[in-house]
This record gives C-alpha cells, structure tokens and sequence, in this order.
C-alpha cells in the first residue's frame, strides 16, 4: 500500500469542502477589491518576515492573488484552474486533492518562514502551475486550443511548464528555487512512487527482452558430431546417448555430413 493509500486510509475524513470552488471565488473577490484600489497586491503577498509579525493573512490570501489584471487572461485562467481541479477532483477524490494543495501550500509556507529574509514576497504561481503538471500526467492528450484556435495536447504544455520551472530555478534567485523546492516536494509525494516503480519495471522489461533475443538465438540441440542444430536444421531429428547429443542421421548411418548446408 502507497504512502498516499495509507493516508487517505487513516485521515480520509479530514479535508477542506469545496476547496476549488474557494479559491475561484476568492481570486474573483480579491480581483475585485484590486479594480477597487481598496488593497494593493503586495499587501496580500506571502512575506515571512511580515508574518512572523503579526500579519498573519498572508498566510492564505497569496493563495487567492489573481495572476493577471488582465480581464480577458483572468476569466480564461478561471476557466482553465476550474476545468484542471474538476478533472483532478474526479480523479483523485476531495481528499487527495485538499491534500495535494495543502502539502504544496504548506512547503511553500514553511520555506518562508524558515528563510525570511531570503524568500520575500511570494505568490502562488507555482502552487497553481503544479495543477497543469498534475493535469498533464494525468490526462496527456487531452488538447486545449490556444488563442481559441490551435489545438495543442496538454503534455505538451506539462513540457513547457517544466521548461519554465527549470529556467526559473537555475537563472533565478533563492525565492524562486525554494518556491520551486516547495513544489517538487509535493510532486515527489504524489507521483515519485509512481516514476521510480515505472522506471523499475522498464528496466526488468529490457532485461527480459534482452534475454530472450538471447536464449532464441542459442540452439537447444547440437550434433556433437557433424555440429548441426536444431535451429540450423530445425526438420533434423536428434537423440542423447551418454549425455551427448548426436543427429539421428549419425545414429542411424554412423556417420553424418559434416559440411551440409543449413536448411532455408
């Protein structure tokens, strides 16, 4: 039993209601209290120094900061995050979902608040780019259309969100790659089972492949005489006497052809 079977068994019961629908309506709710100038993004942005004192909402509002001001890119990325969460949720069932989020909330929480200083603020970008990977390994040929009008496999866009994610890690700062750190410690808990036991029963399939190519090229009888097999001559007919292997031929004339060509 995996350690998401065993968890699920355990603390089935525990999780957040309609989380998906929260955080929709909570992007919605902030998207229109920022049109309204009555809070400026930065002060609902996670800041482990700020939280530690006393401004402790950031804690949960960085999870509801929308990603764009954009009208238009805001109501597709409603869109696409409620189509990804519907999907996961009917996969996966409430719980894992809830638990899914909150382990990649929680890690991105915990990174800021043991590095404060070197996190800053912090968004939920790559929070929220975990459901495309998520979506993306879970259902890799489902297309979306791009512009409303090329149609493009969503492992493709798993693709370019790795791409994005390793491009941040390795020419960003430290509030990126811990950011991402948080992340990846959630897809590790969720499919590294997974990718390791794939790995493993390819490689075990290599092996069996490559020792069949192995014993269907080594022939189980062989003439110790006149040297002929049964894959050589496989309408030949063969017979062991004292643990040695001879041709019918050789066992009947005494004698067999030692130079006779392979059957075709």
């Amino acid at each position: 039993m995996s350690l998401l079977d065993q968890l699920e068994r355990k603390f089935g019961k525990f999780y957040l209601p309609n989380l998906l629908p929260i955080l929709l309506m909570g992007q919605v709710l902030v998207y229109m209290a920022l049109l309204a100038r009555a809070v400026e993004p930065e002060q609902l942005m996670l800041h482990g120094l700020l939280a530690l004192r006393g401004e402790v909402w950031r804690l949960f509002t960085f999870m509801v900061v929308p990603m764009s001001m954009d009208p238009l890119w805001f109501l597709i990325g409603l869109y696409v995050t409620w189509l990804m969460g519907s999907a996961l949720l009917n996969q996966w069932g409430e719980f894992r979902f809830c638990l899914f989020l909150g382990t990649a909330w929680f890690l991105t929480v915990a990174a800021t608040l043991l590095f404060p200083v070197a996190v800053g603020l912090v968004s939920n970008f790559f929070i929220m780019g975990l459901l495309t990977l998520a979506f993306a390994k879970l259902f890799p040929e489902v297309e979306f259309l791009i512009f409303f009008i090329i149609p493009v496999k969503v492992k493709y866009i798993g693709w370019l969100t790795w791409g994005v994610y390793g491009l941040a890690f390795f020419t960003g700062d430290w509030p990126e790659r811990l950011q991402i750190l948080a992340a990846m410690g959630t897809w590790v808990l969720f499919f590294g089972p997974e990718m390791v036991m794939s790995l493993q029963n390819r490689k075990r399939r290599q092996r069996f492949q490559k020792e069949a190519k192995r014993v269907e090229g080594t022939p189980f009888h062989t003439c110790v005489i006149c040297g002929k097999t049964d894959l050589s001559h496989p309408h030949a007919d063969f017979r062991y006497e004292d643990g040695k292997c001879y041709c019918a031929e050789y066992l009947q004339k005494g004698s067999c052809n030692e130079n006779e060509p392979p059957e075709k």
